[in-house]
């Protein structure tokens, strides 16, 4: 048989059109031999890409073996639409960008039509049977159709709800202050490796700055915000970029001189900021003076082109003894200022930043990767052998990795810094805009460095099979390193509403743990069998806790329909899922589900990746 003879589009159509005519891909409870299997469903936020098919293709092809050797299968499907990714959509479509509409004009779609896709909710319901019809049913997948469920129907939103009863039964909502990500446009988005919510930056980190105030004679404060507080000591200059124009502001009853971006990023962390609407040229600042705190030293404030407005306050303090780049850029300004050293460290001398720009030969400003390598070594001697020497006064002789916080404690009790938060990376929302740290007091939380349930978890893990094996090496260590999560956000957001906070909204991540459950009741729900209202707590607990009599006999179906079925043999995701998906996903199960109802699976896939190594994803045009 040759290429030409063979009709590859009649001969699919004729095998899925048996395949779904004969509803083969339709789980039934029947025999002892079961398997659950399914796939991390997609969030709402555009047409899907290869890895995602590439994801449900593994799915297909174990589950079409597990039907060949006589197990029964459930293989369900869903649609992630919480949080703000189709209301992103939404909003670049309202706003007619270019690229948004071209793609959806290409999938064939008319004028009026797009224009009903300004409405998140559309966007969802548009989206939800494109994957179904254009993408899982024309690969032929045996998905169980009967069981297709949304995380913003009225089902779910019960199904969800209920799950945060039960956390708040077991203890493990808290309530503390928090500084999360905040995009001025949507409100609170999570920034995480799956980047349900953003379109850049889902592997960066929140750092921590103490930003210390440098007075001015005049008594403004010129703000530097470091990594490294203790090497205030050895600060011998300011950097100010000539080229920007800074901005006055009134912080805490106080003068500021930093860079716009610095304003509007710090007007979301600390309290009582106002702009004072007077701009600073950098050029005017050069040649002026401003005092240490602390050590009450006056230091000239030097041009530094390079000093990045974007990037903390826009102003830097200069310690060129311990900093290679700020050696080579005070080498280049050729001022004669000494450089101070204040850490011993042992294989170097005076100057370590020097020794080290020596010793890789670097000349100038612009050879940035040698930099950041000196920068590396440095750092990495400093913190590992270094101790403060005399010039520190009562901190000498500490080693620097036990200082940080001493000398920054103090400056902040001095009034003398505050602490600012920033992102280690450029991160970008989905709307397109900037996002920021915002400052939140009473955030909730899911308490997931709770000891028991770390250990309890870790446990589990033994007895599970988790592919590859790597991952189940690694997993222990996730979950020990894996904190509380911010669990609710305010804005415009889909989802459910927290039941312990009017207004918030249970965030993406928070609401996708304990979902291969709903599986169960979603079928009964598609078919009419049970209406959401009367699926409260009762219900619930009788379905998956074993708790109570049931009070309509559908209850009972649905209970022994979770009894054969639960729990999940295989959770198949890819690798951005390692450390925010999967941790979650057992973390939840442990924390609710009785032991016998706990994963006893997880298959990580690798990436299909674009040029660059980067990961395809709907928001990269994957």
């Amino acid at each position: 048989m040759t290429d030409k003879s063979y009709n590859y589009v009649l001969i699919e159509n004729k095998w899925q059109k048996k395949w779904f005519d004969e509803r083969i891909y339709e789980s039934k409870p029947i025999g002892d031999k079961k398997f659950f299997i399914h796939f991390a469903y997609p969030g709402v936020s555009g047409y899907l890409h290869v890895g995602h098919m590439r994801g449900f293709t593994y799915c297909d092809i174990i589950a079409r073996y597990k039907r060949m050797t006589k197990h029964q299968v459930l293989f369900p499907a869903g649609f992630h639409a919480s949080g703000i990714p189709s209301i992103g959509f939404a909003k670049k479509v309202e706003r007619n960008d270019l690229i948004t509409i071209n793609a959806l004009k290409e999938y064939g779609l008319k004028d009026d039509f797009i224009k009903t896709l300004r409405d998140p909710i559309k966007v969802v319901d548009y989206f939800s049977k494109v994957y179904v019809e254009d993408y899982w049913k024309k690969f032929g997948f045996l998905i169980d159709y009967t069981r297709i469920m949304s995380t913003i129907s009225e089902g779910y939103k019960k199904f969800i709800t209920w799950q945060f009863l039960k956390l708040k039964e077991k203890n493990l909502l808290i309530q503390k202050p928090h500084f999360a990500p905040f995009c001025p446009n949507c409100g609170p988005v999570a920034v995480d490796k799956s980047e349900t919510d953003i379109s850049k930056g889902g592997a960066a980190e929140i750092l921590e700055f103490t930003t210390i105030k440098f007075k001015m004679q005049d008594g403004t404060i010129l703000p530097a915000a470091t990594l490294r507080p203790e090497t205030i000591f050895g600060v011998t200059n300011m950097w100010v970029n000539p080229d920007v124009e800074y901005v006055k502001a009134k912080i805490q009853g106080e003068i500021w001189i930093i860079s716009e971006e610095a304003l509007d990023k710090i007007t979301h962390q600390i309290d009582d900021v106002k702009p004072l609407n007077e701009k600073i040229k950098g050029k005017t600042l050069i040649g002026k003076t401003c005092n240490i705190p602390l050590v009450n030293r006056e230091i000239p404030i030097l041009s530094g082109p390079f000093a990045d407005p974007g990037v903390a306050t826009g102003i830097v303090m200069s310690v060129p003894a311990h900093a290679p780049y700020d050696w080579i850029a005070l080498a280049e300004s050729g001022k004669d200022i000494d450089a101070i050293q204040i850490i011993d460290v042992k294989g170097y001398g005076t100057n370590p930043a020097k020794e080290e720009c020596d010793k890789l030969e670097i000349k100038s400003q612009t050879e940035t990767e040698k930099l950041d390598l000196a920068t590396e070594e440095v750092y990495k001697k400093e913190f590992h052998t270094g101790y403060l020497n005399e010039k520190c006064g009562q901190y000498a002789g500490i080693k620097v990795s036990d200082i940080k916080d001493e000398v920054k404690n103090a400056l902040i009790d001095e009034n003398n810094a505050v602490l600012m938060r920033e992102f280690s990376e450029e991160v970008v929302c989905r709307c397109g805009r900037n996002v920021v740290i915002k400052q939140i007091p009473d955030q909730w939380f899911i308490e997931y460095s709770n000891r028991d349930l770390t250990e309890n978890s870790k446990s589990h893990i033994e007895n599970m099979n988790i592919f590859p094996e790597e991952y189940k090496n690694e997993m222990p260590g996730v979950l020990d390193w894996f904190d509380d999560r911010a669990c609710i956000r305010k804005g415009s957001w889909l989802g459910t509403e927290f039941p312990f906070k009017k207004g918030w909204i249970i965030e993406p991540i928070s609401d996708s743990t304990l979902y291969p459950a709903y599986y169960i009741i979603s079928k009964y729900v598609n078919e009419n069998k049970i209406n959401p209202k009367d699926m409260n707590e009762d219900f619930f607990d009788h379905v998956f806790l074993g708790k109570g009599k049931a009070k309509e006999k559908i209850w009972t179906d649905i209970k022994n329909d979770f009894e054969y079925w639960y729990p999940v043999d295989i959770n198949l995701g890819g690798k951005e899922h390692k450390t925010v998906h999967f941790p979650v996903f057992l973390m939840n199960h442990v924390a609710i589900m009785p032991e016998s109802k706990r994963p006893k699976g997880i298959f990580v896939h690798w990436w299909v990746t674009q040029k660059g190594k980067e990961k395809i994803s709907k928001a990269k045009g994957g």
